[in-house]
């Protein structure tokens, strides 16, 4: 096996050689004697009166002693090294998962195989890891071979947004031990921290992409709005173009100052469902593609009986909320909002709203408790203070049921299952008394419980998803196959894998710009599109190429891993011999001249 060398920076000692080739190249010039030499003119070549300074190159014992005096040095100064037969050791490379490193993806790589290619002959065993700070992600490659861990980088996908390095370097540095080393490869040097190996790939990059966008409902279709971000120190312009089923808008131009925020904005073209927004290509292309679905929520029927002030409070709601379809008296609905007495609230089969008869005592106080909400996504945020009733009325909690509003400690709202599906939110209190009607929290709860309500429906939805956000698939049974099929913003053909059972109760949409598609067999479940938008990835002005190197690391594995040449004091008193050696052979040749 080859050595490993502790000081190459002793290889310089071998411009030694062609100085000594140099000093035996120049000869000393022969002295003149003037005497009579008439019968030697005519067998003499002209010469040069003044001589040659340099000459053929004569082999001597003085030459080779002093070449070999040289190389015996070099030999010594590098430190030669041989590896253990036991030595062992693990190199984990860390590739950071921000969605930054896509603008480096390639120097990131190449970082990757020269760190493989100083390692390889560190010990006679190592044992190769590849991972990413990717929480969700399971290393890339953990094996001997090093062939296998080069081919597993093709597997990195930078698409994280902001996010924590310290539990993936945690876990390198417990994987390595104390025996191997990491090297954290990212793009800036803030990210790295104190006593970690790193390697930046990243250069400073004039970047324009999106940083937001929203679909609204407005009359006559839909409209979308798109935020668009200058990441750059200086005044950049980009045209954006609309495409869809192939075809494309005319191009349109925004021009933006340094660090500006603008907004662009169009209707969906009327027929299509999926379109894509497109800027003008630069180096970070993960920003500059916005595809969109047209939203599409699942249907929802609500029946509204009473003609009181509450029923219209309550219908006026319920057409607001997108999705849901206010039905005819009589009409099949899923969810019915009415005024129940108790008893009729416990015969009724459907979930839905509903609020007591009208209290009927004849003094009533109001109550000065305030109101306090319990941690339940329907009230959560919500501001009941200014609240004011007569406390609780009409209905009494029963086994079951789950509160919501509490005053003092009386419930006035709580939530029960309902017989057909569905939940019942029934508000225990007379509302002709409180100022429930002009409490915006009332409203919000309203609106959240038909949401809730419409979203665990069984049946298919499109919807917007920022990458990586969760993907309800409330209403569909847990069991089945579930596909999800995904088509890159970029390009490309159509990926398919499969969903797992433990994945589903916390689906998360893909982190890449596209569009893609939940089945349960043949049954379409979701329909969505992705947006990367996460504006800090997209600034480069902060990204360099750097190395960070640990004082005494490489040292140390070398000395761990290898043993010194035990021939090193021989080597060293052979060059004093090949020194002297020389001297006394060149003392003696101009002795005897």
């Amino acid at each position: 096996m080859m050595p490993l060398f502790a000081n190459p920076v002793g290889f310089w000692a071998l411009l030694g050689v062609p100085a000594i080739l140099a000093i035996h190249f120049l000869q000393q010039r022969a002295k003149v004697a003037r005497t009579s030499t008439w019968f030697l003119i005519e067998k003499l070549a002209p010469d040069s009166a003044r001589g040659r300074t340099w000459d053929r190159l004569r082999t001597s014992r003085v030459l080779w002693l002093q070449l070999a005096a040289v190389l015996v040095a070099t030999w010594l100064l590098v430190s030669p090294r041989w590896v253990r037969a036991e030595s062992a050791q693990t190199v984990v490379i860390v590739l950071d998962s921000s969605a930054s490193l896509e603008a480096f993806r390639a120097p990131a790589l190449a970082a990757a195989e020269r760190e493989m290619a100083e390692a390889i002959g560190l010990a006679t065993r190592t044992t190769w890891v590849v991972m990413t700070t990717n929480p969700r992600q399971p290393p890339l490659y953990r094996g001997l071979e090093q062939a296998a861990a080069s081919a597993a980088l093709a597997g990195w996908l930078p698409d994280l947004g902001e996010h924590d390095l310290g539990p993936a370097l945690r876990i390198a540095h417990g994987l390595a031990g104390s025996s191997g080393r990491t090297l954290l490869i990212t793009d800036t040097r803030a990210k790295v921290p104190a006593g970690q190996r790193a390697v930046g790939v990243g250069q400073v990059l004039e970047n324009v992409g999106f940083a937001g966008v929203s679909v609204v409902k407005e009359k006559g279709g839909h409209t979308w709005r798109a935020l668009v971000k200058n990441h750059a120190a200086t005044p950049q312009t980009r045209t954006w173009r609309l495409q869809s089923g192939g075809v494309q808008s005319a191009e349109q131009t925004v021009a933006l100052a340094p660090g500006a925020l603008t907004e662009i904005s169009a209707r969906l073209p009327d027929g299509s469902d999926e379109v894509t927004i497109v800027l003008a290509a630069d180096a970070f292309a993960t920003d500059d593609r916005l595809p969109l679905v047209r939203p599409a929520p699942k249907p929802l029927a609500v029946r509204v009986d009473g003609d009181d002030g509450a029923a219209d409070y309550f219908r006026r709601i319920a057409r607001d909320v997108e999705g849901v379809t206010v039905v005819a008296a009589g009409a099949p609905a899923t969810l019915r909002l009415a005024r129940l007495s108790a008893d009729e609230v416990i015969r009724e089969p459907l979930g839905g709203i509903f609020w007591p008869q009208a209290d009927q005592r004849a003094q009533a106080p109001l109550m000065t408790e305030p109101v306090t909400a319990e941690r339940d996504p329907l009230v959560a945020a919500l501001n009941w203070q200014g609240w004011f009733g007569t406390g609780a009325y009409g209905y009494a909690p029963a086994t079951g049921d789950v509160p919501l509003l509490w005053q003092g400690r009386w419930q006035i709202a709580f939530l029960r299952p309902a017989p057909a599906g569905g939940r019942k939110l029934l508000l225990a209190f007379d509302w002709a008394t409180s100022n429930a009607p002009r409490l915006p929290a009332t409203v919000l709860l309203a609106r959240r419980f038909l949401e809730a309500e419409r979203d665990a429906q069984r049946a298919p939805y499109a919807a917007n998803f920022d990458a990586g956000s969760p993907v309800t698939l409330a209403g569909t049974p847990a069991d089945g196959v579930y596909t999800l099929e995904f088509r890159s913003a970029a390009g490309g053909p159509v990926e398919r894998r499969a969903i797992s059972a433990a994945e589903r109760s916390d689906l998360r949409a893909p982190r890449r710009s596209g569009l893609f598609t939940v089945r349960r067999g043949e049954e379409v479940v979701v329909r969505g599109a992705t947006q990367f938008a996460d504006a800090r990835q997209g600034d480069f002005r902060q990204a360099e190429s750097f190395k960070v190197e640990l004082p005494g690391e490489a040292k140390s594995a070398i000395e761990r891993n290898t043993r010194a040449d035990p021939y090193a004091p021989w080597w060293l008193l052979a060059l004093a011999g090949l020194v002297l050696g020389s001297w006394w052979t060149r003392k003696g040749a101009a002795e005897t001249t």
